[in-house]
């Protein structure tokens, strides 16, 4: 019987997660944190938040645990790990030809997230699996050759060639369900289709082969599915644009040319600004905000005007984003701008404002937590640092700056929120030793 056939009829999926999932989930976190892969670039990062979410609306269950990390490694690899954490190196968005193609690699992860794909493995092959997924996944993006051979042979060891056909089975539903979120989310269907037929040719995709095995039947069912539909789809963001346009220059050190004169005005612009060339960047800012309105054309106007020692223009650039939407990377630069120009307090206040309501990155709590060093309200800083660190998943050391935070801080209130803040995380803790 044909593996496509089985996609047909899809399983009943829970709509939970288990405790189990949530510290799995959490041990798999902290190992990608640990490899020192994320991309620290909160534009970017927001970005791919940004466009997974959107993504994981119209999934099959949108109320379930989604995270979404861009990891910087030439290799063409994405995968989803548990609790519904879903990397994306940055060789992957670099080789996606549209940004339908990078919606196409992300719904297909989802997919995995979705129907629980790594949870029926595990309990078709009675093993603990997201361990030998999260050391294979960690394994390649660990620079020591002999440590990450050592992973892979502890973590691999024993898997038998019988459950390829069972990841087969999750490779064609993945494809028939995220096909459809494409569709639904005004992406090109066909954007799955083009990646996965370019990945055959791909020296660089090995590991996602690996993981993600692929067939010619696979690719002509997806193929025919994608051409079954037809409409209006969407163009590319000026957001995806620049992020592969960054990635690129960042990998070769140099910009590459374009016939759209808005993204060679940005990349001159961003090149000098790395360079510390702030005039000429603004020079080219300039020249591209005659040209183009987007938020990432803010943001970088806004980062050249704060170097120059402008904040007032600064902001005003900034404030141009969050008049549509409240949006992290502009929070983020903007209380930086004030940071940089010795005004922390405005600093404190426009990012603390924003992550009241909006749960955060690590890089804007680190920053706001260096906003209150400024303001010598360390008792401000290190649950800040604390909140950070959940981000990563290490809720231990979250606990100690909690801990911190309760010998330094002079209310009394707040030494007994962070008592109970303290309580909670332990108890998470003892939950998930108790699994063990």
């Amino acid at each position: 019987m044909p593996f496509w056939v089985f996609a047909l009829s899809l399983p009943e999926m829970k709509l939970t997660e288990s405790l189990s999932e949530k510290k799995h989930g959490n041990e798999f976190l902290q190992l990608i944190w640990d490899t020192g892969s994320i991309v620290s670039d909160v534009e970017m990062d927001t970005y791919l938040r940004k466009l997974g979410h959107e993504l994981s609306e119209y999934s099959k269950d949108p109320s379930k645990h989604f995270g979404f990390l861009l990891l910087n490694d030439d290799s063409i690899n994405a995968f989803a790990g548990p609790y519904g954490y879903i990397g994306v190196h940055t060789g992957m968005l670099l080789s996606s030809d549209s940004e339908s193609e990078l919606a196409g690699v992300l719904s297909h992860e989802i997919s995995h997230v979705t129907q629980n794909h790594l949870n029926r493995f595990s309990e078709k092959t009675d093993k603990q699996t997201y361990l030998m997924v999260a050391g294979m996944l960690v394994a390649v993006l660990v620079d020591n050759s002999d440590a990450s051979q050592a992973i892979v042979a502890s973590t691999v060891a024993g898997t038998a060639q019988k459950n390829i056909n069972f990841t087969r089975e999750h490779e064609w539903e993945a494809d028939r369900i995220g096909t459809s979120m494409l569709s639904k989310s005004g992406f090109n269907p066909k954007g799955m289709a083009h990646f996965f037929e370019k990945l055959k040719d791909m020296p660089d995709a090995e590991e996602f082969l690996l993981s993600h095995p692929l067939s010619i039947n696979r690719i002509s069912d997806s193929l025919q599915r994608a051409a079954r539909a037809s409409g209006d789809y969407r163009k590319d963001s000026f957001e995806y644009i620049t992020t592969k346009a960054k990635l690129y220059y960042h990998k070769h050190g140099r910009i590459k040319f374009e016939q759209d004169k808005t993204i060679t005005h940005y990349m001159q612009a961003y090149q000098a600004f790395e360079q510390q060339d702030y005039s000429t960047a603004k020079l080219h800012v300039d020249q591209l905000l005659k040209l183009n309105y987007d938020k990432s054309s803010y943001i970088l106007a806004g980062r050249i005007a704060s170097k120059l020692g402008d904040i007032n223009q600064a902001q005003q650039y900034f404030n141009q984003n969050n008049l549509i939407e409240d949006d992290e990377s502009s929070v983020y630069y903007a209380a930086q701008a004030y940071l940089d120009n010795q005004q922390p307090r405005l600093g404190m206040s426009t990012l603390k404002s924003f992550l009241r309501v909006n749960k955060g990155s690590y890089q804007s709590y680190q920053l706001l937590s260096s906003l209150f060093v400024k303001l010598g309200a360390f008792d401000r800083s290190h649950i800040q640092s604390a909140k950070a660190l959940i981000v990563q998943g290490k809720l231990d050391k979250a606990i100690g700056h909690y801990e911190r935070a309760k010998t330094v801080t002079h209310s009394q209130d707040l030494y007994d929120v962070l008592s109970v803040k303290i309580d909670n995380l332990q108890r998470t803790l003892d939950l998930y030793k108790d699994l063990d």
